[in-house]
């Protein structure tokens, strides 16, 4: 297993790095947070059309870059320390839906606008506590009727595709947001990096998307594991360095903190929970674009490790710096905020350990 990135791969990493130190720094986070807004326009206009992050897992054949899943991890490690707020995961799961599916009309419509950063797709799909939808009537003419929450990006979103039983039978709707009966609500996020919404349906016109529902839903879920695991894995490292350069100039009984056994100890286990994860990560990546069979299992793995050491690890970013760790003007509480998310969002570490078990057959 190669760990170390490709030239195309570092060449990547180093363009997002650039992008968002230059384009959207974590003060820029702060200015969103202030106004209220889910994300930067510019920034999300620029990260398709300049850089196509929203079309490097999308073939060219839909007008995407076709990079596959390794370079889309690269460059969601980058964003991922830098906390950029976007709708880009939301798209990238309705995206690898379509791409899962057989119905050539809705990947031909959407899937380039979707690369291109024209329109704003999402996944209305939730943990069993999140709700339930019901559809009713023909393919062609469905309704749906339910609520899903969150979903991301659901305030954002120009299309829906949401799963939703029909005779026990699970199946996966076309919606746009217009529609009639639709309403999304926004709901007050723990990471401000992340927009979520609650979608309620009421006899809402939709269209049934043909292929395996199940499928798609899987491999979206293999997505989502690989894609929090890349951004976790950015961020953590970001919260390792943080505490580095700080344990180096913070002075405490006349020498740096990070002389004590205390801080140095905690530090070296950051240190190797990111080294077991990144590994980790690199290994699913690698298998999403050369050894699909083993990828469900190998994503599922990384997301265990990353969202659950990351967590730790911005916890521990807090406690090191001391009294100006617990304050607002710190940016370590963004991080610890995120790390909470990202353990939790679109399943989190038990639910992925199930995962885990049945494509193991434990």
């Amino acid at each position: 297993m190669a760990l170390i990135l490709t030239e195309e791969e570092q060449a990547l990493a180093d363009s997002v790095r650039k992008f968002v130190a230059d384009r959207s720094p974590l003060t820029s986070l702060r200015h969103l947070i202030e106004s209220g807004e889910p994300y930067d326009a510019d920034v999300w206009k620029q990260m398709t059309t300049q850089l196509g992050l929203a079309g490097l897992a999308i073939p060219e054949s839909y007008g995407g870059v076709g990079a596959g899943y390794s370079a889309l991890s690269v460059a969601l490690t980058e964003l991922g320390a830098g906390l950029v707020a976007s709708p880009l995961l939301a798209s990238l799961l309705a995206a690898e839906v379509l791409l899962r599916l057989d119905d050539h009309e809705a990947s031909q419509d959407l899937l380039p606008k979707i690369a291109g950063g024209e329109l704003i797709a999402t996944l209305a799909v939730a943990s069993q506590a999140g709700g339930r939808v019901t559809a009713s009537g023909s393919p062609v003419g469905a309704t749906l009727t339910g609520s899903v929450s969150p979903v991301l990006n659901g305030g954002e979103a120009s299309v829906f595709i949401v799963p939703a039983e029909a005779d026990g039978v699970t199946g996966l709707y076309l919606v746009d947001a217009g529609a009639d009966g639709l309403t999304a609500t926004r709901l007050t996020a723990v990471d401000h990096s992340r927009s979520l919404a609650r979608i309620t349906l009421d006899r809402t016109s939709a269209r049934l998307l043909t292929g395996d529902a199940l499928a798609a839903l899987g491999a979206a879920q293999d997505l989502a594991n690989l894609a929090v695991a890349s951004e976790s894995a950015g961020a953590m490292k970001a919260c390792l360095d943080m505490t580095s350069d700080y344990a180096k100039i913070r002075v405490a009984f006349g020498q740096p903190i990070g002389a004590f056994q205390a801080v140095k100890h905690r530090l070296a286990d950051m240190e190797k929970s990111w080294e077991l994860g990144y590994a980790a990560l690199r290994d699913a990546a690698r298998a999403g674009d050369g050894d699909p069979g083993r990828f469900p299992a190998a994503a599922a793995a990384a997301r265990v490790l990353l969202s659950t050491t990351y967590a730790e690890a911005a916890v521990d970013t807090v406690q090191l710096h001391g009294g100006i760790g617990f304050t607002w003007e710190h940016d370590a509480h963004l991080y610890y905020k995120n790390g909470l998310s990202n353990k939790v969002l679109l399943g989190g570490p038990g639910d992925q350990l199930d995962r885990l078990a049945d494509l193991l057959g434990i």
